[in-house]
């Protein structure tokens, strides 16, 4: 079945184009046609819908190709154009394809002229799928940054290769206390300086993209403790991007500071519970032994006071045993007893 095909031929000369219509025919191809001859009836024609191909002569009365191809491009459409002529020299050929046209065929060698138009229309229609895949990549992109500028962590893309940073949210400013201006005249090294590990090729290694701890300082020189997480991060015009993903654990950290206190305290605490039995239960027993020795009525209080008081060592006896466990669970859990205290935990 012949391909239909849509074309705006600009001759003056009517023979002309019914020569043109009979080689599209004869190219196997099922033309629709308008005639134009000049800027009037161009402009109608182009405003009547649109075009598969533009064929135009290169001289006309008051008209031209390079006139044509301005009107046509001025416009924004893309629909290809091959220079049809008689007589045209090769340096102006070459100055109409600068211009805009696909390619010229010369009127005694229309043999050319089906070649020319497959190949336009097959870069035409390289182009449309070209523009809608840059369209998808650059909506696709788009939704991308709002998603990261709306996230609740800082998020940086940066170059592995040059460190430049290429894209950072709001979060990001708010962490380090820059703006985002301040933030992209920095390197991602300056930002968090020693977290990134390179390979030979300046790639970040793979092994560095688990979740890292560090301190940073802010703009204004007041320590934050922040973890990262680096990825690779392909984008469309920056092959080697990659993204460090930022959280700020300072209250984290702080609130692990003062559990961690705490629990050091509980276990002191039990600690002296025990000593504190025997230094009660150690002075009762010298007392009993010396009681002992007398029969009066006060010694026989005494004796029951120590007794009474025994009662309640045993019952604290019993309460160190449950707070032992409570220590064990401390040691086992917190490091906390027999084991030194984390880093960031100050007496």
């Amino acid at each position: 079945m012949e391909p239909s095909l849509r074309v705006l031929i600009a001759e003056d000369t009517e023979d002309d184009a019914l020569l043109l219509i009979r080689a599209l025919r004869k190219g196997g191809y099922k033309p629709d046609t308008v005639r134009v001859w000049n800027a009037e009836t161009l402009s109608e024609a182009l405003s009547g819908g649109e075009w598969d191909i533009i064929l135009s002569d290169y001289h006309m009365p008051g008209f031209g190709g390079e006139q044509l191809i301005r009107i046509v491009r001025d416009q924004g459409i893309e629909t290809p154009i091959i220079i049809v002529s008689g007589a045209i020299g090769e340096e102006a050929a070459v100055e109409l394809v600068k211009a805009g046209a696909e390619d010229y065929v010369m009127k005694d060698n229309l043999i050319r002229l089906i070649p020319s138009i497959s190949r336009a229309l097959k870069e035409a229609d390289d182009r449309k799928e070209r523009r809608h895949a840059e369209d998808a990549l650059r909506e696709s992109e788009e939704r991308y940054r709002s998603l990261v500028r709306q996230i609740s962590e800082g998020i940086i893309i940066f170059d592995q290769r040059t460190d430049a940073i290429i894209e950072s949210n709001e979060k990001i400013s708010e962490i380090f206390g820059y703006t985002e201006k301040e933030i992209h005249s920095l390197t991602i090294d300056e930002i968090i300086p020693g977290c990134i590990q390179r390979d030979a090729g300046r790639r970040i290694i793979p092994g560095n993209t688990d979740i890292i701890e560090e301190t940073i300082h802010q703009k204004d020189g007041e320590k934050r403790a922040i973890e990262v997480s680096l990825s690779p991060l392909p984008l469309k015009g920056h092959p080697d991007a990659a993204s460090a993903v930022i959280r700020d654990i300072t209250d984290k950290k702080e609130a692990e500071r003062i559990q961690i206190q705490a629990f050091i305290q509980i276990d002191r605490n039990i600690e002296q519970f025990a000593i504190l039995a025997d230094n009660i239960r150690n002075p009762l027993q010298v007392i009993v032994g010396y009681s002992a020795l007398s029969d009066d009525e006060v010694t026989n209080e005494i004796v029951e006071q120590v007794d009474r008081i025994n009662e309640i060592i045993k019952q604290l006896d019993h309460g160190w045993i449950d707070s032992e466990n409570v220590r064990r669970f401390l040691r086992r859990n917190y490091n906390i007893g027999s084991f030194e205290k984390p880093d960031y935990i100050t007496q």
